[in-house]
């Protein structure tokens, strides 16, 4: 934290939980903060801003569904203003909030505060401001922000902060979260923070709650986490134990590659390396819109130059001929003249529901009992994969548009055969060396 934001948070008695300060600290454009009800995120937004309040000329937005949520931070920010630092406003608007409608606060250096409602879009055109607040984000409307709001950034190069408790994995989590984790400089990102991080909050209180209240709306609503409402398919997944930096997959490893082609959206590819120990590896992935299939098939091969494919494998639906569309090869064998040997692939979904869950689910290693390790890990360059495991529902299994699933789903129906470990090569081959030692090495016999 700079040394001018320090000074500040220690005159107006503001002293950070760790996960606030870490907010706080991030010089990133673009900050999300997930966290439990009652942990404080009102506050931690609020202070975040005040430092660009308090310099000349700067303009900022909190922005919430309704008048009620902005009111929050509008409170801590006039407290910390007014109160505490002692400056006296040039003009402000419904302060206290007797009534529920717009707030503003005007400064003598020209710094302005205006609380903002998606419910009265026409208030959210015209102006460019400094920084935004998009109080309780989760319960926003993704097309209130493209539309209205991520606009007025643009020529002052505005920020934004979103301090939420998360609401299943909607739009915060693909346009804030992922491209934090994933690396982008411009974005901050941190979840799963338990409102035990703030000291006022009782544990009592959370213990109890945690056998009251249902497993996913007590990790939402308790512990910050993002939460599947819909049905998620594969619960056990987690990007904290089944997401891995890549590592060398080597020659002797078997790898399949699984095709879900489609003429109308992307094709789907997806290949897994499996070790000999059994182990999953999704190594590389393909989502690519409007290729051809020559041109998904020249892919393939320059992949296949770096990671050899042992067996290809290809949506069953690609066997048949479109008449009515005026095929007369089927969508598999196009891709067999084009050097794709691919064989039809069992898409049943139940037994690759059960082998799936299976492998994604953590078990000793070598018999020690706190060494838990899943047999499936997806290297973290595979973005559509990861994405797709975390959004992958019973409605959209029903609906047939999750293509990377599809993929993993036909590969772990056709039972990959795992690599052999090097002592068991080592005994294959003196079992064939004692075999033909009395044979005659010219006859065989």
């Amino acid at each position: 934290m700079d040394k001018v934001a320090a000074a500040i948070y220690k005159t107006i008695g503001y002293d950070p939980s760790p996960s606030q300060l870490e907010l706080h600290e991030s010089p990133s454009r673009f900050k999300f903060i997930g966290a439990g009800a009652r942990f404080g995120k009102s506050l931690c937004g609020a202070m975040d801003v005040i430092p660009d309040i308090l310099k000349p000329g700067t303009r900022g937005w909190i922005v919430g569904p309704s008048y009620d949520q902005p009111s929050k931070e509008f409170r801590y920010i006039y407290d910390a203003i007014v109160a505490k630092l002692g400056f006296k406003p040039q003009r402000e608007l419904n302060v206290s909030f007797t009534t529920p409608g717009p707030q503003s606060l005007l400064l003598p250096w020209g710094a302005e505060v205006f609380t903002k409602s998606e419910q009265n879009p026409d208030a959210l055109l015209g102006e460019e401001i400094d920084w935004l607040i998009l109080s309780e984000g989760s319960r926003l409307k993704e097309e209130t922000y493209d539309m209205y709001l991520r606009a007025r950034l643009g020529t002052r190069h505005g920020r934004v902060i979103v301090p939420t408790t998360p609401h299943g994995y909607n739009w915060l989590y693909k346009r804030f979260y992922l491209p934090a984790i994933n690396g982008d400089p411009e974005y901050w990102a941190k979840v799963d923070i338990k409102v035990t991080e703030n000291p006022t909050f009782d544990k009592e209180e959370y213990d109890r709650a945690k056998k009251e209240l249902p497993e996913n709306a007590f990790a939402e609503q308790y512990d910050g986490c993002f939460v599947a409402w819909s049905g998620l398919i594969y619960r056990r997944f987690s990007r904290s134990v089944h997401v891995i930096d890549p590592i060398p997959i080597r020659a002797s490893w078997p790898v399949y590659a699984a095709i879900d082609p489609h003429p109308s959206t992307p094709a789907a590819v997806v290949w897994i390396a499996v070790d000999e120990y059994g182990t999953w590896y999704v190594c590389h992935e393909m989502f690519h819109p409007e290729l051809t299939i020559p041109e998904i098939s020249d892919r393939l091969k320059k992949i296949e130059n770096k990671c050899p494919v042992t067996r290809y494998l290809i949506d069953p639906n690609a066997k048949l001929i479109d008449k009515l569309r005026g095929q007369s090869v089927s969508v598999q064998m196009q891709f067999r003249r084009n050097g794709i040997p691919c064989v039809e692939a069992n898409n049943k979904f139940d037994g690759a529901w059960y082998k799936i869950t299976e492998m994604l689910t953590p078990k000793p290693v070598f018999g020690e009992e706190d060494n838990l390790k899943p047999k499936l890990f997806v290297f973290n360059t595979c973005k559509k994969t990861i994405e797709e495991f975390e959004n992958y529902t019973w409605e959209n299994e029903k609906t047939g548009k999750s293509h990377i699933m599809d993929c993993i789903k036909y590969i772990a129906n056709d039972n990959p055969v795992r690599a052999l470990r090097e002592e068991e090569l080592e005994k294959m081959k003196q079992e064939e060396e004692e075999r033909f030692k009395d044979r005659n090495a010219r006859t065989g016999y």
